[in-house]
């Protein structure tokens, strides 16, 4: 899989990023990960409309599909789109969006000329040419959810989309290749104590931590926290990245990860075996000592 970050920003417009899109590519598969305020731009610029194979939207927050309004223009206005964009909805999107058409001054069934909108079953799972995807409970302020995408080698990328601190999304990034998280806090003080609905940097690190995904990729953010986190992130290896605008992650072969870890696991097994040995030795030589020392003693007093 090939994962290009369109934009890592929050809700807030921020001056070198979009809100929150990714693009997903594997072979001729190209499915958009949300679409907040300005990633439509960068997304044409990424690919073709013809050649993006779906739309899938986490929840009905501006920022994460407001910009389907501006991809509508790029079909024909006035008729029916010969091949409609598929666009999944979470439930309950499809009267945001007739909600959306009246609000920018168009007709009923605006978007479902160009669009076919379907509502997803979040317990069920969506196949998309090269790509299967699950749904991931979130913990946000309206119903959201997260995407597990996996690819035909089993490759697997989760999204978190927006969340507060979240065990579905701790069981459901456990060993994936890719875990894509917000840190959208500065600090825990600044969310609804008792409504979460975001993470910050340290709570992401946790998600992290207890889920052990291959590497993390920490996103929607505001670009003022930018400099600050990174210094934070660049102490943690490269297993740990800050989202920038633009960015591409190639997904490396699973043949060759697999065998990676393979030899890390037995690397780990030799040093905890290593180890024993050497506090097994250490035993001994003190038993050893222990014994001379008697010896040495009850010599003296012969």
């Amino acid at each position: 899989m090939r994962l290009t970050v369109l934009g890592c920003g929050p809700a807030a417009p921020q001056p070198d990023t979009p809100a929150s899109g990714l693009l997903v590519q594997s072979g001729s598969t190209a499915i958009l990960l949300d679409c907040g305020q300005g990633v439509a731009a960068r997304l044409v610029k990424r690919v073709q409309l013809d050649q993006l194979s779906a739309i899938v939207i986490g929840h009905m927050h501006a920022d994460h599909y407001i910009d389907l309004s501006a991809l509508r223009y790029r079909f024909p206005w006035g008729d029916r789109a010969r091949a409609r964009l598929p666009v999944y909805l979470p439930p309950g999107g499809q009267s945001h969006v007739s909600a959306l058409a009246v609000a920018i001054s168009e007709r009923p069934g605006f978007f479902d000329d160009a669009f076919d909108l379907q509502e997803y079953d979040p317990a069920s799972s969506i196949a998309v040419g090269e790509l299967s995807l699950t749904f991931v409970p979130g913990r946000h302020y309206v119903p959201a959810w997260g995407v597990s995408v996996t690819a035909q080698d089993g490759g697997r990328l989760v999204y978190a989309g927006d969340t507060g601190p979240n065990p579905d999304l701790v069981a459901a990034a456990s060993g994936a290749d890719l875990l894509v998280c917000e840190a959208t806090l500065g600090s825990v003080a600044e969310d609804d104590p008792v409504r979460r609905g975001h993470l910050s940097l340290e709570e992401t690190l946790e998600v992290a931590r207890q889920a052990r995904p291959r590497q993390l990729l920490v996103t929607h953010y505001p670009s003022t926290r930018r400099r600050t986190m990174a210094a934070q992130v660049a102490t943690l290896g490269s297993a740990v990245v800050l989202a920038l605008p633009d960015q591409v992650t190639e997904g490396a072969d699973r043949g060759v990860l697999e065998r990676v870890h393979r030899a890390n696991r037995k690397l780990e097994v030799l040093d905890r075996s290593a180890q024993q040995v050497g506090q097994t030795v250490c035993v001994a030589a003190r038993n050893v000592g222990a014994r001379n020392e008697r010896r040495g003693g009850m010599g003296a007093e012969a």
